[in-house]
């Protein structure tokens, strides 16, 4: 199939973002909105999401990938993934300018990217599907186990632990209430 590549401009407030728009000749009602996590550009580490948008439009399905605030070519401060609904809802305005059959969005993200899509993906009906590869999430239940299971555990086999204790210089008290702390958001349920 036939499909051209184009630069997309468009505004997310006072600044300019920047994106590729794959497009085939004839492209479907349902594009794809490939949402960059961390700190990379649309073109993706190894050209990741440039290959992927491209196998998307020789297959008959638009797809846009662009840079957030302050990535890439984009202007404005850089932000992470918890602070980038504004850039999602501007590329999808943009993205359904530019191809005015598009009825239906799935967003596409990597890590952190996914984890912004799927933050962001209740809140607007035109997404109709997620596509989330390896998506970061972080709960204060998560971060308590992992520091149990791995900084606690390791700390126990270091000798500078035990030269402390040797020498009194350990805060057993302090160290008690951290662990007794860290076990009980263990054991807390996320809220829903």
């Amino acid at each position: 199939m036939n499909a051209s590549e184009q630069a997309l401009g468009f505004r997310c407030g006072d600044d300019a973002l920047y994106g590729i728009l794959s497009l085939p000749a004839q492209p479907a009602s349902r594009g794809v909105l490939i949402v960059v996590g961390g700190p990379q550009y649309r073109a993706g580490s190894h050209r990741q999401f440039t290959l992927l948008a491209r196998s998307l439009a020789a297959h008959g399905i638009p797809a846009l990938r662009f840079d957030y605030r302050g990535m890439g070519d984009s202007e404005g401060e850089q932000r992470d993934f918890s602070n980038v609904e504004d850039d999602l809802r501007a590329a999808l305005d943009a993205f359904q300018a530019a191809v005015p059959g598009l009825h239906e969005i799935v967003l596409w993200g990597l890590c952190d990217a996914a984890s912004a899509a799927l933050c962001y993906a209740a809140g607007d009906e035109r997404v109709r599907g997620l596509v989330l590869l390896n998506p970061w999430v972080r709960t204060t239940e998560g971060l308590a186990r992992a520091t149990l299971k791995h900084y606690y555990r390791d700390r126990l086999l270091q000798p500078e632990l035990w030269r402390k204790v040797l020498r009194g210089q350990f805060k057993l008290g302090a160290a008690a209430r951290s662990l007794l702390s860290l076990a009980g958001a263990a054991r807390a349920r996320p809220a829903a």
